[in-house]
This record gives C-alpha cells, structure tokens and sequence, in this order.
C-alpha cells in the first residue's frame, strides 16, 4: 500500500511542477509583449497618415503605409533631426563617461581609504537621493549662469552669463550621481583585500589599484553605471530647456514640440522620430546587455 502510495504521489508532484513551469513562461511572456508593445505601436504609428492617427477605435496595422513619415520627421526640426542627434550623443558620451571616472573615484574613496567621518559623509551623499530633481533647478541654474570667469563674467560671478547656453552647462550637474557612488562602492567591496595587499607589495599606488585592478574586476558594474548615466542624459528635456536658447545645440528630446502644431499633432512622423530616436538606446543595451546584466546581479551588498 504504501508503494502504491509513493507511486501515486511522484507523479502528481512531477505533473505541479510542470504546471508551475508553465505559469511562470506565460506571466514572463506576458510581460514582455506589455513591454514590446508600445514599441511595437510606435513602429506601426510612424506609417500611418494624419487622418487614420486620429481616428477612433484606432487601427493597430495601418491601412496605406507611409513610409515617407521618416523623411518628414528627419526635415522637420530646424536643421534636420540629425543635428539633435549629434548634440544628444555629444552630451550622452562625454557626460556619462566623465561621471563614471568621478563615480568611481568616489567609491573608491568609500570602499577602500579610511579617513574621519566616511561613514557620516556617504550617508549624507546616499540621502541626496531622496532630494527630488525639480529642487535643484533653480540653484543648479544659479550656479551656472554666475560661473566666475567665464561668459563674460568676473571673478565674482556678475557681469555675464556663465555658462548658460553651452554643452557644458548640460553636462556638468549631477555628474556626481548618488546611486552610481553607491553601486561601484558595493561592487568595489566584493574585491578581496588580499589583492590591495599584493598590489602594494608590488608598489601600487591608490590608482593603479583602481585602474588596473579594481576597475577591470568590476567592469561590469562599471560599464552598469555608464549606461545609466548615457540613458538618462540622453532622455534628458526639463534642463537642457532650461539652460539653453540656442537650437544648435539643443538634444533631440527636445526637438519633439515640432511635430505638434497648436491645433494638431502629426503622429506619423512624430513616430518616427521617437523610433529614431529611442534606436540607439536599444542598440546599446543589445551591445552591452551582458555586462549590464552581470553588473546588476554580482554587485553585492556588503559594507
């Protein structure tokens, strides 16, 4: 009886497992296609002409193909799209990279040297966190239109306008991110002590060790750190309206407000120019998706 028993209960135990196998497959395959989906809408929006844009219920699959959306969305901003592409890239490269040397220089700071107060100081650099963005517009543009000595102004600020209008101004706030202090810290803690040790009897100084040790231990939190940075300042829009005028030099987030009139908004090229646009952020992660991934899952916790 109780062979009979055993023999009974494998196989149901088999047949729950095999049902809980395909009810997490079908939750995962569900969110993917909610997060394929607006992607794919926006596909099939670019193709579509001002009329069926607008027409309720919407069409998914449109009824004449326009392909000629993605030539008006490329003429229609001043200059071309191209040109906010170039700034985009221009302020996403240059701002992410600089922000990963200071990042990392930070945390190595906080992982490895030992002075007064580091505790309380990181504490204080993880509660910025919790400051939200919007707070620091107006002394971040303060601060950049009385930057001494440039722009016009004299050493005490007066005079100018700083940096206001120039890739700079784009570039420099919140070059020292918080969260990526955080996370190169925690991924530079999970190094063990004994390689500072051997790097110091081979007469390695504090960067050596970081350039040729630490950072290529953890490249991948380090390469982590520079696409979030790349993605965010590449989306960027509220600052880079704030603290320029100039067209030249504005990023593509911003060149959006011309496929929208007052009375209508062309949803075809706008499509278009949002799927050109999003193109190079998708074309990164798939590049880089396996450090990315690695630098989320082996940055530990420790410290």
């Amino acid at each position: 009886m109780a062979a009979q028993t055993q023999s009974i209960s494998i196989p149901r135990g088999r047949r729950f497992n095999h049902l809980a196998q395909r009810l997490t497959l079908a939750l995962l395959m569900l969110g993917a296609l909610l997060v394929i989906f607006p992607f794919v809408w926006m596909f099939l929006g670019s193709f579509k002409d001002l009329p069926e844009s607008n027409r309720f219920p919407p069409t998914i699959v449109p009824e004449v193909w326009h392909p000629d959306n993605y030539l008006k969305a490329w003429l229609a901003p001043p200059g071309t799209l191209g040109r906010y592409l170039r700034n985009s890239a221009i302020i996403a490269v240059v701002g992410s990279t600089v922000q990963t040397l200071i990042c990392a220089l930070a945390a190595y700071a906080f992982s490895r040297l030992r002075f007064p107060g580091r505790n309380v100081l990181f504490m204080l650099v993880l509660a910025t966190t919790m400051v939200p963005g919007e707070i620091t517009l107006i002394p971040n543009f303060v601060t950049i239109r009385r930057f001494p000595l440039l722009g016009g102004n004299d050493l005490w600020g007066d005079g100018g306008s700083g940096l206001y209008n120039t890739y700079a101004a784009m570039i420099l706030p919140s070059l020292a991110g918080a969260f990526n202090i955080f996370l190169l810290r925690q991924a530079f803690l999970t190094v063990p002590n004994e390689f500072w040790e051997a790097a110091q009897l081979d007469g390695c100084g504090s960067f050596g060790y970081l350039w040729r040790i630490l950072a290529p231990l953890t490249m991948a939190a380090m390469f982590t750190v520079t696409i979030f940075s790349f993605i965010s300042r590449w989306n960027g829009l509220l600052w880079p309206l704030i603290i320029t005028r100039s067209e030249a030099i504005r990023p593509v987030q911003v060149a959006m407000i011309y496929y929208q009139s007052e009375y209508a908004t062309d949803f075809g090229p706008m499509m278009a120019a949002s799927l050109i646009a999003t193109a190079p952020i998708i074309v990164l992660y798939v590049l880089v998706q396996r450090q990315f991934i690695a630098g989320i899952a082996n940055t530990g916790l420790k410290g």
